[in-house]
């Protein structure tokens, strides 16, 4: 006797959400130093250009993630690797230049 597809287990299946997939910060520490230094250029005179080092501390006080970001965009990570959560959330980023100026960023919560 030959099962048939049980019309409960594909209902039963469809009901749960589908899962984000997860993001580590090294996917997206590139894109977001871009968009920081974006902003930084459209409101100050003062040169700011790449490398960059990046370092984002979460909602408990501890370095999340610390990379440095290239001229080309690349991230080359120093620390250990942390997946994205949103216990890190709000967090606070700072991104230091080649002149050594540091400015700081809040990042209210994570969107993917």
């Amino acid at each position: 006797m030959r099962k048939t597809n049980d019309a409960t287990g594909v209902a039963a299946r469809s009901r749960w959400p589908q899962m984000m997939p997860r993001m580590s910060y090294e996917k997206i520490a590139g894109g977001l130093a871009s968009e920081m230094a974006e902003r930084i250029r459209a409101t100050e005179q003062r040169e700011f250009c790449a490398p960059f080092e990046l370092v984002i501390v979460g909602s408990q006080g501890a370095v999340v993630f610390e990379c440095e970001v290239g001229k080309d965009w690349k991230v080359r990570r120093q620390g250990p690797a942390h997946m994205v959560r949103r216990s890190h959330f709000p967090a606070t980023a700072l991104l230091t230049d080649r002149s050594l100026v540091t400015r700081t960023f809040q990042i209210e919560r994570a969107t993917c």
